[in-house]
């Protein structure tokens, strides 16, 4: 599931749920009738609770488009794990904030 809003000239999207192959397809098309060329996004990461490599390909061709006009944070914790394991954390250049508890 994804919740978009306007903050600051920004589109912000935070997402929950799974960010999955199933799931992939229907958030791209809804950030492409949401986002205005040249607008900076902003990716809320904090409510996904599964993601898989379809989800980290999105996130990257994201990035690969976007390039700094892409931000990704608050990742969830498997978010973490997963661009821990294919150590894709440099690629997207994000800060990752990990709480005393992870």
């Amino acid at each position: 599931m994804m919740q978009l809003n306007v903050e600051s000239g920004s589109l912000l999207a935070r997402l929950s749920g799974s960010l999955t192959i199933y799931e992939v397809g229907e958030l791209q098309t809804q950030l492409t009738d949401s986002w205005s060329s040249g607008q900076p996004m902003i990716i809320d990461l904090g409510g996904v609770t599964e993601i898989d490599t379809a989800g980290l390909q999105w996130l990257m061709v994201l990035r690969r488009t976007l390039g700094e006009h892409l931000a990704l944070k608050n990742h969830s914790q498997p978010v973490i794990e997963l661009l821990d394991l294919y150590q894709l954390a440099s690629f997207f250049g994000d800060v990752i904030v990990l709480s005393e508890g992870r």
